[in-house]
């Protein structure tokens, strides 16, 4: 009986980290949000699964995609290649622009990769180890709008694994009109320096920002959308 709830604990913490799991919001309830011409950032896009529904969601959009990870980036890349309104970046986004130390994830979740150490992570998710680290180029949102030409972001879609807030600092210019950010907040402190849900609510609000959708059915972290209001 302990080996079964042993595997049980083990399979129900592998899925609490895949895309699809609870706390996650449907991107339908999103729609009446953006335009349909909508401009996004989806930083943190893994393998792409969350990519191509924004693609299919926002047809006459353009879907801005970043993973700096290079395994991670290859199959976002070849998942997409098929998708003309999508352009991916092997780039983390940052608070600075520039090359950066990057703790990569392993065991159960490659996932969990950050710029952040993990921190209270190593406890709450024993199974996702940290081995690793590697340079990796970041970019500030405001930078990577001023070269690539783009004028406006209307949808910022977040997984930054605790770095959220670093990067919205650095989207002075872009985030005056952006309409609505999906993001990944924390609980407890996970990773090193990590900002906590008040703290980000807190930034957002003072920005124009309130909560539409809340999901936390987890003790350390969750999603939640803000719009402008």
């Amino acid at each position: 009986m302990a080996a079964i709830i042993e595997k049980l604990a083990g399979w129900l913490a592998r899925a609490s980290l895949r895309p699809g799991r609870p706390g996650r919001l449907s991107k339908r309830r999103i729609r009446g949000f953006l335009p349909a011409d909508a401009v996004i950032i989806e930083a943190g896009a893994h393998v792409g699964h969350d990519t191509v529904e924004l693609s299919r969601l926002w047809p006459e959009g353009r879907i801005h995609a970043f993973e700096p990870l290079p395994d991670l980036f290859a199959t976002l890349k070849a998942r997409t290649g098929d998708r003309p309104n999508v352009r991916c970046y092997p780039l983390a986004l940052g608070g600075t622009s520039g090359r950066v130390e990057f703790n990569v994830s392993s065991g159960t979740s490659d996932a969990s990769s950050s710029i952040l150490a993990p921190k209270q992570h190593l406890e709450q998710h024993p199974e996702v180890t940290f081995d690793r680290t590697i340079v990796v180029e970041a970019i500030t949102i405001d930078d990577w709008a001023q070269r690539q030409g783009v004028p406006r972001v209307d949808f910022l879609w977040l997984d930054l694994q605790g770095y959220e807030l670093f990067a919205l600092k650095s989207a002075e210019t872009i985030l005056p009109a952006v309409r609505a950010i999906y993001t990944e907040v924390y609980l407890k402190e996970s990773y090193r320096g990590v900002p906590l849900y008040p703290e980000v609510r807190a930034w957002l609000g003072r920005r124009g920002f309130t909560v539409e959708w809340e999901g936390l059915p987890w003790p350390d972290a969750g999603n939640v959308l803000f719009v402008r209001r």
